[in-house]
């Protein structure tokens, strides 16, 4: 008799991150612009697009508003993750010692890495703030991402001393205090000048080309991105790429809940 035929493996599952940086009153109109445009690429695939929110309390200065705020509470009640994206999204640490510290924090960043040289002291105080507001507001942060990525080895410490459950660095998802990480390379785009723009729309379509396979994609987004066409055009392409390829979204605090601790789980069964 013929052997029966086996049943091919299952496939590993795959999973979707949308993430949107700066959300503050000077970005909320681009915000839900993009939050729009979103919501139509997932509602072609009859699927319920939850994303993570990365709120800054006062984006360079800025006090959050009282109507952004009853957004930011529309938007927790609908499902969406909201994570603290530092105090003011702005460099305020000592001078750049080095000329590749130079390079990243005024070139790179633009002066945006806020925590990138921060001693120990300075970056709780900065995180105590922004806990305390969020919990002052009822708005639910149990992650912590700082902007641009960046982290002093001081600073890296204080997040851990925290009490956030996740940060993330630009290829890895970390969760704390315990330190398991998850490598997942961001798909993210600059928009500050036109060479920018160029060069990471080519980068992003090669990622997501060498990525294909890989357990979890984080697309990360900017409010700026939704003001260039060919920057929303790979967006929506990107997402209806791994929509139809049957990635199922997730927040990053999910991610570290569901993918990071699963993982340890099944390790230490098979040990």
């Amino acid at each position: 008799m013929p052997e029966p035929r086996r049943a091919p493996p299952a496939r590993p599952p795959r999973h979707v991150a949308v993430v949107l940086h700066d959300v503050a009153p000077a970005t909320w109109p681009a915000c839900r612009r993009l939050l729009s445009m979103l919501r139509a690429v997932a509602h072609r695939h009859n699927v319920r697009l939850r994303i993570t929110l990365l709120v800054v309390p006062a984006l360079h200065g800025e006090p959050a508003t009282a109507p952004f705020v009853r957004w930011l509470h529309r938007m927790q009640e609908a499902g969406h993750e909201l994570a603290l994206h530092g105090l003011t999204h702005r460099d305020e640490g000592p001078p750049p010692a080095t000329a590749r510290e130079r390079w990243l924090r005024q070139v790179y960043t633009a002066g945006e890495g806020e925590f990138a040289a921060l001693d120990h002291a300075e970056a709780l105080r900065r995180l105590a703030i922004g806990r305390a507001w969020a919990l002052k507001l009822r708005l639910g942060m149990r992650g912590f991402v700082p902007p641009a990525w960046l982290m002093s080895p001081a600073a890296q410490d204080a997040v851990r001393a925290s009490g956030f459950a996740y940060t993330c660095t630009l290829n890895e998802i970390v969760t704390l205090p315990e330190g398991r990480r998850l490598h997942a390379r961001s798909l993210v785009f600059s928009t500050r000048a036109a060479w920018r723009r160029v060069l990471s729309l080519a980068w992003a379509g090669w990622l997501a080309a060498t990525e294909r396979r890989a357990p979890l994609w984080r697309l990360e987004l900017h409010p700026a991105d939704v003001e260039h066409a060919a920057i929303r055009r790979c967006v929506r392409r990107l997402l209806h790429r791994a929509l139809a390829d049957g990635r199922e979204p997730l927040r990053l605090g999910e991610v570290e809940r569901r993918v990071l601790l699963a993982g340890t789980a099944n390790a230490m069964a098979a040990a």
